[in-house]
């Protein structure tokens, strides 16, 4: 086990610092979501962090991450679909990629179910699946109608 927590830093925990220098810093939920699932492995399903394993300890920077994944996917549930489109649209726009090329792709392999965290419920996979679904298609329209020279 990996760990090598200056004195300085035994009042904080790894989810304050997740927080503080991480996750603070990604303005929207989906990107949040987008991150964290990204730091779990395929392999074995551990979320894993360098630097928070280095501080805390691989299980406590799990647990951080575990947690803050969570947190971050119930919060985006709780949204209205509305909110999930615009949430959605910023990620896009701030991305630095193409976003009519992300949906298009996004439509075809539905590589957001990726961003469920672990031990997600049946109703909540649903929710998430159907809700993605919708925001990728209104974006959709949205940008179609973009290029026509159109607002939606």
């Amino acid at each position: 086990m990996r760990t090598a927590r200056p004195k300085s830093l035994l009042e904080r925990s790894a989810d304050t610092d997740l927080w503080r220098h991480t996750l603070s810093q990604i303005p929207v939920l989906v990107g949040r979501l987008v991150y964290l699932s990204t730091l779990r492995s395929p392999v074995t399903g551990r979320y894993e962090h360098h630097g928070l394993a280095l501080l805390y300890g691989d299980p406590e920077a799990d647990k951080a991450i575990r947690q803050s994944h969570r947190k971050a996917f119930h919060e985006w549930l709780a949204m209205g679909l509305p909110e999930k489109v615009e949430d959605l649209d910023e990620y896009l726009r701030t991305s630095g990629e193409d976003s009519a090329q992300i949906l298009r792709h996004w439509s075809k392999a539905e590589t957001w179910i990726s961003f469920l965290p672990t031990g997600s419920l049946p109703a909540e996979k649903a929710l998430f699946s159907s809700d993605m679904r919708n925001a990728i298609k209104i974006l959709h329209l949205r940008c179609g109608a973009a290029a026509q020279g159109h607002s939606a």
